[in-house]
């Protein structure tokens, strides 16, 4: 590779990937799977179909397990009703 004679380089430190983007996919792939996994997926789509609807915010009618595309605001939304959801 090209960084072979580079002293003390690590490919890790300069092809990290973004930041951003690595959170939300842990957040989706991980936190809402446990969460899923903890209260079923019924009952956390019933959760998240009754919130107060929020101008601004993205209004899960039929909660967040169906969804197949997730867009970063939505994906937003969710991290932002997650803990209040759980609470109950």
């Amino acid at each position: 590779p090209f960084f072979r004679d580079w002293p003390l380089s690590d490919p890790a430190n300069f092809f990290s990937p973004e930041a951003l983007h690595h959170w939300y996919g842990e957040f989706w792939d991980h936190d809402v799977q446990w969460c899923k996994n903890a209260l079923g997926s019924q009952e956390l789509d019933f959760r998240y179909s009754v919130l107060q609807p929020i101008v601004g915010l993205h209004h899960f009618k039929d909660g967040i397990t169906t969804l197949k595309q997730v867009t970063g605001r939505a994906k937003r939304d969710v991290q932002r009703y997650i803990v209040p959801v759980i609470a109950g």
